[in-house]
């Protein structure tokens, strides 16, 4: 499966998380993102893009970690995955198994994310 995972990397991570990874050598974890969750992880048969979108945002709202929150919860809305209704839904769900003060990490991404998009629709 190594084979053409850098390739596939750069196509999964421009598609789901609307970012452009370099194809050539940068920093070890740029590579380990690119190749490694995007072209390996990311692309194995199982498990459609929505359902990983879901165990990713668990996991990284889990985490506490605001910038892989805003990422991937703009991702998830922008990409059409999933609504922002259901994403509201999510956080309050979260916060029931992992508790407030993780979840309100990810209630203020979806916020800074709404107000993002509507300025961009905007312009």
């Amino acid at each position: 499966m190594a084979e053409g995972r850098t390739e596939r990397g750069i196509e999964l991570a421009r598609e789901i998380a609307g970012v452009q990874l370099p194809s050539f050598d940068t920093t070890p974890m740029t590579n380990a993102a690119r190749d490694f969750v995007f072209g390996e992880v990311w692309d194995r048969p199982g498990l459609d893009k929505r359902s990983r979108l879901w165990i990713t945002l668990a996991c990284v709202v889990a985490t506490g970690a605001p910038t892989p929150v805003k990422v991937y919860a703009r991702a998830a809305i922008a990409g059409g995955l999933v609504t922002m209704a259901e994403m509201r839904e999510f956080v309050l769900h979260f916060a029931m198994y992992q508790g407030f003060p993780k979840a309100t990490v990810m209630e203020g991404a979806l916020s800074e994310v709404e107000a993002e998009m509507a300025a961009e629709k905007q312009q």
